[in-house]
């Protein structure tokens, strides 16, 4: 875009007038709800502001890629949590990548069996809405998953259960087990 000539076309206000508006009124709801706040939070004795990251949290967090309990602050638990995010991220997009690029390199397949798996995988997944997908997943497909109780085991590596894959320091325990063999 070039800046130099950049100006307002006031000749058309027909044009500018919503979009003046529009801005003026999101402007006035976030300042509304800041000052709602602040004065809600005064009343109460909350302190408004970030002071509340250097206190004690209190709670644990499961899995954590650094040392965390919750003797540590509300800062150091966003940081825990800033981090399992990324890590989650980065693995699902590594296997989304594969995953992609296996039913893609399938649907140009010449065998006709893989191609059509391929496009039915494409077109189910597709045409399915994602909240329904979640849904499914969460409530029929997990829920048939046994309690911590009666954990289905690997090899006493890891254990699945309702509540998800958990592993112990799975590199140490799969090493210990292939150096025992």
């Amino acid at each position: 875009m070039n800046f130099k000539n950049f100006k307002i076309d006031f000749k058309n206000k027909k044009r500018l007038i919503p979009q003046v508006l529009t801005l003026a009124f999101i402007i006035f709801v976030i300042a509304y709800f800041s000052y709602n706040a602040q004065i809600n939070m005064g009343n109460r004795g909350i302190s408004f502001g970030y002071g509340f990251l250097s206190q004690e949290a209190s709670f644990d967090i499961t899995f954590s890629m650094i040392d965390y309990d919750g003797s540590y602050s509300y800062a150091r638990a966003f940081l825990v949590g800033l981090l399992n995010t990324l890590l989650v991220s980065v693995i699902g997009i590594i296997l989304c990548t594969i995953l992609g690029v296996t039913i893609g390199i399938g649907r140009l397949s010449q065998n006709y069996l893989i191609a059509k798996a391929a496009e039915w995988y494409v077109e189910i997944f597709r045409n399915v809405p994602l909240l329904l997908q979640i849904f499914f997943w969460y409530y029929g497909a997990l829920r048939l998953l046994p309690m911590p109780e009666n954990a289905i085991s690997f090899n006493d590596i890891s254990f699945l259960t309702i509540k998800g894959w958990y592993s112990q320091n799975f590199y140490g325990q799969i090493f210990l087990y292939f150096s025992h063999q």
